[in-house]
Order: structure tokens, then C-alpha cells, then sequence
């Protein structure tokens, strides 16, 4: 049986902090990753960059030279089969075993496919999650003409726009009843929205696929409304959960994503989780939940790692942030979008030449969430501001106007409350 100090579940972004984490208060204990994907710690943010023909190896957080500076055995295209928690061990497929002092999950989040009439045995129905679900998009483009994206969330907008693009036409299909509801304001989506129908992308909100026609390939979708839309392929973009597969019949405690403490530790000694896989603090309202974003969970990665290493490093917890830089605009978001209750208080900013858009989101006079198009210099400030939670009252007006938002408008003892602490997890890549 192999044996290993550390031993990590995964190869991406979590991993990599994990490594890092480790590595700063452990320089010699060996450390095994294992991952069923063979392109090893990749990018997944640059996925549509891959579509449009980038090469894998441009997509590489992490090349094979980090992995061995840093004394990391890699087992690429392996697939964990199961855990033997109360033996430290796991399984891989084949019947090989591996041994460990510490493990970490970091497996990620795997893609929600709705069950769908006339879907089976139908090709060109994708995902578009991970590097695989890429590839076979990109090695089926001379395949279709028309496709219908499913989802109208940060990656079903993204694979829209890229495949719009390539000259391909594309409707998309909402549950909801506006773009991008989980990330912006109904003003921001609307703005967003008719970014992207410029651009030529059909949208039906409110609807839902019922069924996809065609007899062996695909013909069209008919909607829960009635209505057909004509289509050559399909891509469901309706998000991800907590891979819980390897957690089903073990001890740990998995609901909906993976239960860690603040040190990233499940209720098994000597098992941690970091990543999309886990349920971590969200600093805007103080409740635990999967945060799938590529910052946080390289950060959860570092207090994983420091602490298998034998350091006592908390997670301070984080934001929802995300970044839609595709668009003519930019527009950025974090935290809280839309006031939950009338316990927020909703303040907003359109600029009548269309250029500049920002509104706030603020409860007691603390800063919970925010969103920004076209001007998104001093967003950095802004989100310094959420996690401070220092009363802004006074300045509210100020900051939402101003398409810079400098320093110097900032109280002193403001700024050095939010930037002279410093934080090891900080990620800055």
C-alpha cells in the first residue's frame, strides 16, 4: 500500500493552496495528489478561452515544474473509489490503496443536469464545468450551427457569449425571471441583459426546457411555455453542488456540501475539506454555505494545508464576488446584490449617458454587497469596506457616485483598519 503524509483529493485550485499551506510550516513530509482529470491544476475560469482555441497548456495554473519544486507526487487520471476513514486509507480504481496522515477533499462541485424528455442517447448535450466538457464542446463546433444554453448564470452567460462569438446562434433559457439573479441587481441584470441582445443572443426567461426534439439528433427544444426553439446542440449551465460522492456511506457529515470548522476540519480527526466542495463562512450575513469561487477556495486551501502541517490557522471567511469581463463594459459584483428584506437599505446610480451603473447594498450603515458597470476601479476599496464592517453612512453617497474611488477619501483610521492587517490567505494571483 502507498503511504503519504498528506495526501489531496484533487489537483486544482484548493489543492494548490493546500500545497502552498503545508509547504510553509512543512518542507519535507511527502505530499500525493490524486486527481481523475490528466490535465492536473488548470484554470477553469479561462475555460471559454480554451473553446476559442487556446491551447490546454494555456489554461495550466500550475505546471508539472511547480508540482515538483514543491515535492508533490502527482497520480493523474485516477479516480478515487471510496474511503476507509477509521483505516486512514482510500481506494483508487484498480484496487490500489493509498495510506495517509492527513487527508484533504478538495473535489469540487460536479454540474446540476436536469432530467430532460428526449434527451437520451441524443449526442450534443454538454456540461461545461471542467476541462473534458470543454474539449468536447470545442471538438464539436463544425457539428452544430444553433445551440440552446440552459442557464442564464455567470457560466451560462459566458459559454453563450463565446459560442455568439464563433458565429454560432444562440438562445438562452431562464428559469428565473431576469439574467445573472444570483450575482446582480434587477437594474445590473437588465443592463447585462441588453448587452448581450446586442451582441445578437436570444433569451426566454420565466421558462424552462420540457423536451428536446428530434428522433437521433437534435431538432429543437420545446419550452414549458409552448414555445419551439430550433437548436443543433445543447449546453446545461445551470450551476454546481458539493461533490458528495465520495462522503455517501462514511461518517462524514455532508448536507448539501461538506461541514468543516473554521480550521477547515470535518467531524473525522485528521480530515480536512477546502474548495466548491464545502460549506464555509459567507461574511456578508455570518451563515455557512458552498461560495464555488476560485479565490476562496485557494484561500480555504491555505488554512487546510497550514493546519495538516500542524499550525492553528483559522478561515476568516468570505464573499460571493464575481467578475463578467466578456461584455463591452465590466461589470463586477460582490456580496449581497439585492437587499433580502426591508432590513437592507438598496441604493443605486445610473449615469443618464449609459457609461457607468453602481448600487449599494448597505444594513445599519455597513456595507453588505455591491454592483459596478463600466467603472470598476476602487472595487478593491469597496470590498475592503464589506469586510471591515465599519459603519459608511457618511460616506454612502459618496462612494456610490464615484466612478474612482481613491483612498484619500477614506477616514485615516478607516484605512488602516482595512488594509495594514495583514492576511496570509490573501490570494493574489
Amino acid at each position: 500500500m502507498k503511504k503519504s503524509g498528506h495526501v489531496i483529493v484533487g489537483a486544482n485550485v484548493a489543492a494548490v493552496g493546500a500545497i502552498e499551506g503545508i509547504r510553509r510550516h512543512d518542507t519535507r513530509s511527502p505530499i500525493l495528489t490524486i486527481s481523475y482529470e490528466t490535465l492536473g491544476s488548470y484554470s477553469k475560469a479561462m475555460l471559454a478561452g480554451y473553446i476559442e482555441g487556446a491551447t490546454p497548456e494555456w489554461l495550466e495554473y500550475r505546471g508539472k515544474g511547480y508540482f515538483e519544486r514543491m515535492g508533490v507526487e502527482c497520480l493523474y487520471g485516477r479516480k478515487v473509489t471510496g474511503l476507509e476513514l477509521e483505516k486512514s486509507k482510500l481506494l483508487i480504481e484498480g484496487g490500489e490503496e493509498v495510506g495517509y496522515k492527513n487527508l484533504l477533499l478538495a473535489v469540487g462541485g460536479i454540474p446540476f443536469k436536469p432530467v430532460i424528455n428526449g434527451a437520451d442517447k441524443k449526442e450534443l448535450i454538454f456540461s461545461f464545468t471542467e476541462f473534458l466538457d470543454a474539449r468536447q464542446i470545442r471538438e464539436s463546433l463544425s457539428k452544430f450551427d444553433s445551440v440552446v444554453v440552459i442557464g442564464a448564470g455567470f457560466t451560462g452567460t459566458e459559454i453563450a457569449y463565446t459560442l455568439n462569438k464563433l458565429n454560432k446562434k444562440v438562445s438562452v433559457i431562464e428559469l428565473g425571471d431576469r439574467v445573472l439573479v444570483k450575482a446582480l441587481d434587477p437594474r445590473s441584470s437588465g443592463l447585462a441583459e441588453s448587452l448581450m441582445r446586442e451582441e445578437g443572443i436570444d433569451f426566454y426567461l420565466n421558462d424552462t426546457v420540457e423536451e428536446i426534439e428530434g428522433k437521433k439528433n437534435i431538432s429543437g427544444v420545446r419550452l414549458k411555455s409552448g414555445k419551439s426553439i430550433p437548436c443543433q446542440a445543447i449546453i446545461t449551465a445551470i450551476g454546481v453542488v458539493p461533490n458528495g460522492q465520495l462522503m455517501s456511506n462514511t461518517a462524514l457529515n455532508f448536507n448539501r456540501g461538506l461541514e468543516v470548522d473554521e480550521f477547515m476540519r470535518t467531524n473525522i480527526p485528521n480530515v480536512y475539506g477546502a474548495g466548491d466542495v464545502v460549506k464555509a463562512l459567507d461574511i456578508t450575513d455570518g451563515q455557512k454555505r458552498p461560495l464555488p469561487l476560485w479565490p476562496l477556495a485557494y484561500q480555504q486551501g491555505i488554512v487546510a494545508g497550514a493546519n495538516m502541517a500542524g499550525a492553528k490557522y483559522p478561515y476568516a471567511g468570505g464573499l460571493p464576488m464575481n467578475s463578467l469581463k466578456f461584455l463591452k463594459v465590466p461589470i463586477l459584483s460582490a456580496g449581497i446584490t439585492t437587499p433580502p428584506d426591508s432590513g437592507y437599505e438598496g441604493i443605486y446610480f445610473n449615469d443618464p449617458k449609459g457609461s457607468f451603473y453602481r448600487s449599494l447594498v448597505l444594513k445599519e450603515g455597513r456595507l453588505k454587497g455591491f454592483v459596478t458597470i463600466g467603472a470598476i476601479d476602487g472595487a478593491g476599496v469597496l470590498t475592503g469596506l464589506i469586510k471591515s464592517q465599519l459603519d459608511m453612512s457618511e460616506l454612502k453617497e459618496a462612494l456610490l457616485y464615484e466612478k474612482r474611488i481613491g483612498l484619500i477619501r477614506l477616514p485615516r483610521e478607516w484605512r488602516n483598519k482595512i488594509f495594514t492587517r495583514r492576511d496570509e490567505t490573501g490570494y493574489h494571483d
